[in-house]
């Protein structure tokens, strides 16, 4: 690319005329340059411009104050790092047919249980790993992110996946796993509950529309509506191996939804739904002040336990050493 174009994309300007004329690759990280690349300075620190320069840099985009020392290459200052680099991304996307896709956030956190190919990718993370990703693929390629305002900043059109599609469920196994049918495709006894089953054939009906490759195992680690099967004492269990789970979920809306569909299958007194007391939800369950607290949860006379908060944290928690404590309420 022309010097004076990269600057134009940018909104940026040349501090000198330098000696160079073009680029011919983009980062932002200054260990990744290549020799006659564009490096975008993303923390404008003095270490990372050496180094990118070290590493054959041709241009530096930045938004600091810089002392120039090397006047051979090309210095572009812009107003905002980042806006350059938006800018910069919706070029390509723009220029290479990149596809974008929006998905809402359960079909996003189940997309990642599939094994796309190479070409496409899924948009997640800070600034520069958005970068990196959309920098490095190939034109016609697809990508995919919950985050919409983003996608408004660097697509000028994208796509929305279905909130759901037809499928055929052949046998509920237990409120974890099913055996269904969608688009032509046959899953047996997969670890999704009967409730996510439409959402999840919304996404491989679009895949297959757009002929997008993929390969799926599993949907055990999807994020959202996670069993732990435990015993009486809040020790984890394989899966399946006892009468008891902790389920977890991360997003509060979710967690509603699924809190009323629960309910169709587990009756009041077998289930105890929980909440941190900060939580913005609309429907009522008992409150809990930190994870830790969930120690004192009894299950003698409960099946489930549905969980809003950190799985991380909460399986941290449940694994500490048990202390004597007084009651979660």
């Amino acid at each position: 690319m022309i010097i004076e174009n990269l600057a134009q994309i940018c909104s940026g300007y040349l501090l000198k005329e330098p000696l160079v004329k073009a680029v011919t690759s983009f980062t932002c990280k200054s260990d990744k340059v290549a020799g006659e690349g564009a490096f975008f300075a993303l923390k404008g620190t003095k270490e990372e411009i050496d180094e990118a320069l070290k590493n054959g840099a041709y241009a530096i985009i930045h938004e600091q104050n810089i002392q120039i020392d090397d006047n051979e290459i090309a210095w572009i200052k812009v107003d905002s790092i980042e806006k350059a680099m938006i800018r910069f991304l919706r070029f390509l996307v723009e220029t290479n047919d990149i596809n974008a896709v929006y998905m809402n956030v359960l079909q996003f956190d189940m997309l990642n249980s599939f094994k796309l190919h190479f070409k496409n990718t899924l948009l997640n993370g800070d600034i520069s790993e958005i970068f990196l990703k959309i920098t490095d693929l190939e034109p016609k390629s697809y990508i995919f992110s919950k985050d919409r305002e983003l996608l408004e900043r660097i697509s000028p059109q994208f796509e929305s996946v279905e909130k759901s599609a037809e499928a055929t469920v052949l046998q509920s196994h237990s409120i974890f796993k099913t055996t269904f049918v969608c688009a032509e495709s046959y899953f047996k006894d997969f670890m999704i509950p009967h409730l996510f089953i439409s959402e999840f054939a919304a996404i491989v009906a679009f895949l297959k529309e757009k002929s997008l490759e993929f390969k799926i195992d599993s949907m055990e680690k999807n994020g959202h509506f996670e069993p732990i099967f435990v015993n009486t004492a809040l020790e984890a269990r394989p899966f399946g191996s006892t009468h008891q789970a902790i389920i977890i979920e991360t997003d509060e809306r979710l967690f509603e939804i699924e809190e009323e569909w629960i309910k169709n299958y587990v009756s009041d007194n077998y289930l105890l739904v929980l909440a941190p007391h900060n939580a913005k939800i609309s429907i009522p369950c008992k409150r809990y002040t930190s994870a830790k607290s969930l120690q004192t949860i009894s299950l003698s006379s409960l099946r489930y336990v549905l969980v809003l908060g950190n799985k991380d944290e909460i399986v941290a928690a449940l694994e500490e050493p048990k202390q004597t404590q007084g009651t979660l309420f």
